[in-house]
């Protein structure tokens, strides 16, 4: 399966879900400067993730899968870089984190 979400950074603040197929996300929280938690609605037996950043305004910046425990937690760490320092992403329209999730749900699907 393939399954896609949007979330809409909000600087240190709770970021808001946007398109969420699938409803494979049931929260994401700021964690830390840079670090946002993703959890997921369900546990998956073999499962990645990408990234794909949508910014309003040039930056030096990109969205890091950090660790991915699929099969226990649901929880999805993304560190957000800019300059290669751990850093927040301001909330606009325009930036948007697109989260694409490649697994196999727990009836081997």
């Amino acid at each position: 399966k393939l399954l896609y979400a949007q979330i809409l950074p909000n600087a240190a603040l709770t970021p808001t879900i946007g398109e969420n197929y699938g409803k494979i996300v049931s929260s994401v929280t700021w964690s830390a400067t840079g670090v946002l938690l993703v959890t997921l609605n369900d546990t998956y037996l073999a499962a990645g993730a990408f990234t794909q950043l949508q910014l309003a305004a040039a930056a030096d910046t990109q969205v890091q899968v950090k660790s991915f425990t699929a099969t226990t937690t649901k929880i999805l760490t993304l560190d957000i870089l800019t300059a290669g320092a751990l850093a927040d992403i301001a909330a606009n329209a325009g930036n948007i984190i697109h989260l694409c999730v490649v697994c196999r749900d727990s009836t081997g699907q």
